[in-house]
């Protein structure tokens, strides 16, 4: 019986053998902000902590009491529970005519953000700042964005895939320290490969 592609590719992600066309598959527009990375900084990959979800849904409902009608969305590591750096990644997606009540809302509530993005159709902000102990980065982003989307998709894919789940995982071990770049390189790679296996319907509907 033939092997299926994507279970090769799981197993292929978890005994990091990926080919060499896959190791590169690296968008421009992800090579630009790896290149705007600081050379040598160093991150701790550790176990994931249970506190964390707890400290992340204290800070969602803060958020929802002040914009009962904000789309959250809590990803990476920690929101999927695995192994990771134990942080925080918070997105508010917006629709155009909600960013400046939301910009205003949420610089009371934390200040000023520590970034301001600018594009004026597809504006981001985002602050970083420390929850109990624990490192967050919450965004303020534009929701029909492309970059949004992919970020969904790859979340619910790994959400609903435990075989998925388990060899991005494995991408993030062994524990210990690793420099930030390759950490976040082969989160790319990863993401790119299983978005590249699991095609949207509209893209299906085009091809």
């Amino acid at each position: 019986m033939a092997r299926s592609t994507s279970t090769i590719s799981v197993r292929a992600i978890m005994n990091n053998r990926l080919p060499r066309s896959i190791r590169k598959m690296i968008k421009e527009s992800q090579e630009k902000y790896l290149a705007s990375l600081p050379d040598g900084k160093v991150i701790e990959v550790k176990p994931f902590d249970p506190r964390v979800r707890e400290v992340a849904e204290s800070l969602m409902a803060q958020i929802k009491e002040a914009l009962p009608d904000a789309d959250l969305h809590f990803g990476g590591a920690a929101a999927l529970e695995i192994a990771g750096q134990n942080d925080i990644d918070i997105s508010i997606l917006y629709d155009p005519a909600d960013f400046d009540h939301y910009l205003s809302t949420l610089e009371k509530l934390f200040g000023k953000p520590s970034r301001t993005g600018t594009s004026p159709k597809n504006k981001s902000v985002k602050w970083e700042f420390k929850k109990d102990g624990f490192e967050v980065e919450l965004y303020i982003s534009l929701k029909s964005s492309p970059v949004s989307q992919e970020q969904i998709k790859v979340f619910e894919l790994l959400s609903k895939n435990e075989g998925l789940r388990d060899a991005y995982e494995q991408t993030k071990l062994p524990y210990g320290q690793i420099d930030f770049k390759e950490y976040v390189r082969k989160k790319y790679e990863f993401f790119n490969k299983i978005l590249e296996d699991n095609p949207s319907e509209e893209g299906q509907k085009q091809d």
